[in-house]
């Protein structure tokens, strides 16, 4: 077996790999710059990408939040057919009643593509990754985090637990066609503020909209950001699922719990 990780440099392929090797899988990642255990190519490059796929039985499929994603994964699923590989495991979100466009409009539409597709195919379905989170650590550093969610709670995920569920999709003989992933509890914006220490920020979704737009974000990703915290708020994630322990075998990571530690 051998297992082609697409993103295999960044912070969740790199994870995948490691799973992987700690399972003994012959793996190697896809990415657009040179690393360690990694081909070059591009997902809009079909030629890098049909020729990291020779000799490829499984690939793990995640790309970039864009308005182009839907064309460019279903290029990578149709170019892992043509290659004659045997399952496609892709990381995909939580489906939401009433959110059909944007972000999760995508998501919807390449599982529509797999759910077609004469491979075995897998859609990892993660809650929110406590990660995230991570993106403000210089508004950490102040005592700040802004979670503009209401009081709706979210079942974060680590993103190693992502990263492990991910590895055994990817060798397990039978897997079902949709994983929904969760940790171990749901919290809401003033829990995960409290656990770390530091001030909760709930602007209005506007506000928080127009800001992000002037700080470089992607109108089109703002705008499918804010319909996903409005189901937030109505309590879209805030179910936990048993999927991580049943997969493997251990409880889900908590989440946040390093920091509440190191703040009490």
């Amino acid at each position: 077996m051998t297992v082609l990780v697409i993103g295999g440099s960044g912070d969740l392929g790199s994870r995948i790999l490691a799973a992987l090797a700690a399972r003994g899988v012959d793996a190697l990642g896809l990415t657009r710059s040179p690393a360690t255990g990694c081909v070059v190519g591009d997902l809009t490059d079909p030629e890098s990408l049909e020729r990291a796929l020779v000799g490829v039985s499984r690939m793990f499929l995640q790309s970039s939040p864009t308005r182009e994603q839907v064309d460019i994964e279903s290029g990578a699923i149709a170019a892992a057919e043509q290659a004659g590989v045997e399952r496609i495991v892709k990381l995909s979100n939580i489906p939401i009643a009433g959110l059909e466009t944007g972000l999760h409009g995508n998501h919807r539409a390449i599982e529509r593509r797999l759910e077609a597709s004469p491979l075995q195919t897998t859609a990892l379905q993660p809650s929110f990754f406590s990660s995230v989170v991570d993106k403000q650590r210089d508004l950490l550093a102040r005592g700040k985090l802004v979670l503009p969610t209401g009081r709706g709670k979210i079942a974060w995920i680590d993103p190693q637990d992502i990263a492990d569920v991910a590895a055994e999709a990817l060798v397990r003989e039978q897997v079902p066609a949709a994983l929904h992933i969760t940790g171990p509890h749901a919290l809401d914006g003033d829990e995960v503020a409290a656990r770390l220490g530091v001030k909760r920020l709930d602007p209005p979704l506007q506000s928080w909209r127009d800001a992000v737009v002037a700080g470089g974000l992607d109108p089109w990703l703002a705008d499918s950001t804010v319909h996903l915290y409005e189901a937030v708020a109505r309590g879209a994630l805030a179910e936990v699922t048993d999927t991580v322990p049943r997969l493997l075998n251990r409880s889900a990571r908590p989440v946040f719990a390093r920091r509440a530690d190191a703040t009490s």
